[in-house]
């Protein structure tokens, strides 16, 4: 969406136009106001909601991790003595004993072997339980009703070592689960393995002692969505909660706690609820909060009629703050303005600094935030284009090398029709090699990775040695180079990087020079600086084109200028270079009558 913001145009007047407006256009300001307030206030009862539902979903999980943890602790036994033999029976006894005197929600405990043995005549296999008590046997179960438990995962998984806690099961007493504890020697060593039946009646009581508001409830699921425990037991079901949304995320280990968790859905009991829950991971349960809506939001049409209230209140005093509000907002907006100037112009270093403590000030962070993801942005396409030209650069030359060996016959002969397009290709490629040094020069300059290294020189050897180079390039075209070489003082400037600079503006004079002609090279001297001149006769340059003449690929597109190569980044290249030497580039020309390409170099102080 676009907004037209012409109305609000930064400028001396925008004070009293707010001023006015605040005063005799109230309802404009309340309204927003209204609106920020009601948004202020829908969120932070969101935040509130999943405050006191996290914490009570927090608090519950404790409390049932606890209860289980519990029972589980007093199953870690270990004995004393380095020898592999089991605990004795009557040890086993006593021990069962206290256990389910000590553990109402213990239904059944029993040792099961782990070595075989003989006692009082018969082997005893391993797995085989030699030990139990239970609610039915509170005294101690007879030889006739133990089992063999060696298949069963929680003797395998104990027997190696590894405390064993199963799924739920559901039996008329409630729900429960099995677990298994490795009874430890001295040595570590598996003597005996202990197992129990815990009656999650306990987890019940801890989930049924839960408040949610005036109807809001807190309920329990096993791994398959079945209902363990809910706080509330006139919505007990025996459904699974596996194809509601909702659970079926959390039983899949996802967590929906905070305001980015909570939803609003509509819950089983077909009433539309604002949710929250947990996943706990140690036994693979889902612990769900759900608030019905209608009593979450109770609190916000109190809070309504308060901001009504205030927004009157708001009205009256806008009339008396509408200069403060006018200073305020403008101050800000004007170094908003002056940071979009500077990023229109791929200026990402500076920050723009606003201290108001409220909206404006969040939208100067943001601002900056947008500035430094800009630069950010701007690197990565620098490195892109680095990386690429650098890589690009290897495969092309060889290619070069190859050809040049095709047409030099090192490989065989080679026909005239073959050579004939080999050449072209070799120019082809020429230009390729042109084009990647060019953008691995640009990539260079934009990544502040080209190295300038200024002492103090003459400039006279390099354009005489660039001019000798380029002298058989221009007798092809019958231009004639003239060099004015006067006595001139020496500049501060890098060697390789100045002949790069002299290449390309004279190679562009003799390319842009249409037949024979003329370059003169003159320098002058002015203030601090030495001024070089370069002079052509050729087609010249409208003053539209040199406006955009130094920016990156453009190239001036002529009838005439149709026919000659180039990357549009030569003159880029050349004022990077210029300025890293703290010089100046500049052109004077006409259509027609040719041009003039000027730079300064600082003059080396003697």
């Amino acid at each position: 969406m676009i907004y037209n913001f012409d109305f609000f145009k930064l400028s001396g007047r925008l004070r009293n136009k707010i001023f006015f407006m605040t005063v005799f256009v109230s309802v404009g300001p309340l309204i927003i106001l209204g609106f920020l307030a009601f948004y202020s206030l829908n969120l932070f009862h969101r935040f509130d909601i999943a405050g006191i539902e996290d914490n009570l979903i927090n608090q519950k999980t404790e409390e049932v991790s606890g209860f289980i943890n519990n029972i589980i602790g007093v199953f870690e036994l270990r004995v004393d003595y380095e020898l592999s033999s089991p605990i004795a029976s009557s040890s086993q006894n006593f021990i069962l004993n206290e256990l389910l005197k000590s553990n109402p929600a213990l239904e059944e405990a029993a040792f099961v072997n782990t070595i075989s043995e003989e006692i009082n005549g018969e082997r005893i296999a391993v797995g085989k339980e030699t030990a139990k008590y239970s609610k039915t046997y509170p005294n101690g179960a007879s030889d006739d009703v133990f089992i063999n438990k060696s298949k069963l995962e929680s003797f395998q998984q104990a027997a190696t070592g590894k405390i064993y806690s199963g799924p739920v099961y559901y039996t008329l007493k409630g729900p429960m689960i099995s677990i298994a504890s490795p009874v430890l020697n001295a040595n570590n060593a598996v003597i005996n393995v202990l197992t129990g039946e815990i009656n999650l009646s306990g987890v019940q009581k801890i989930i049924q002692n839960s408040r949610l508001g005036n109807s809001g409830y807190l309920y329990l699921l096993d791994y398959d969505g079945f209902l363990i425990a809910h706080s509330q037991a006139s919505k007990a079901i025996k459904t699974s909660f596996k194809s509601q949304f909702f659970a079926s995320d959390l039983l899949k280990g996802e967590k929906k706690l905070g305001i980015g968790g909570q939803a609003r859905y509509q819950s089983v009991w077909g009433e539309p609820v604002v949710g929250a829950g947990d996943y706990i991971s140690k036994f693979g349960w889902a612990i769900i909060a759900e608030w019905p809506a209608n009593d979450a939001d109770l609190i916000v049409s109190t809070v309504r009629n308060q901001i009504i209230l205030f927004s009157l209140i708001v009205f009256i005093a806008a009339v008396f703050a509408s200069v403060f509000l006018a200073d305020r907002i403008v101050k800000p907006i004007k170094i908003l303005e002056s940071g979009t100037k500077r990023v229109s112009q791929g200026k990402f270093d500076q920050l723009v600094e606003i201290k108001t403590g409220d909206e404006i000030e969040d939208l100067g962070e943001a601002f900056n935030k947008m500035t430094a993801g800009l630069k950010r942005l701007e690197e990565l396409k620098e490195e892109f284009v680095f990386i690429a030209a650098h890589e690009l650069r290897t495969p092309v030359s060889a290619i070069k090398g190859y050809l040049s060996m095709v047409l030099d016959g090192t490989v065989g002969p080679v026909s005239q029709g073959a050579r004939k397009f080999i050449e072209e290709v070799l120019v082809a490629n020429q230009r390729l090699i042109q084009l990647v040094n060019d953008l691995l020069q640009v990539a260079r300059s934009d990544a502040g990775r080209l190295t300038i290294d200024v002492v103090s020189l003459d400039i006279r050897e390099q354009v005489k040695t660039v001019v000798s180079e380029l002298t058989p390039l221009s007798n092809e075209k019958n231009i004639k180079i003239i060099y004015q070489s006067a006595d001139v003082p020496g500049v501060m400037a890098d060697s390789v990087r100045l002949k790069e600079v002299l290449v390309n503006l004279i190679g562009n004079a003799i390319k842009y020079t249409i037949g024979s002609g003329e370059i003169a090279i003159s320098h002058e001297v002015k203030a601090q600086n030495l001024i070089t001149h370069i002079k052509d006769s050729g087609i010249g340059i409208s003053t539209e084109a040199q406006k955009k003449l130094f920016e990156k690929f453009y190239r001036v597109q002529t009838e005439k200028t149709r026919d000659i190569t180039g990357t549009g980044l030569g003159l880029f290249i050349v004022k990077q270079i210029i300025e890293k030497m703290n010089g100046k580039i500049w052109v004077e020309s006409e259509e027609g009558k040719g041009s003039t390409f000027s730079f300064s170099l600082p003059i080396a102080i003697s």
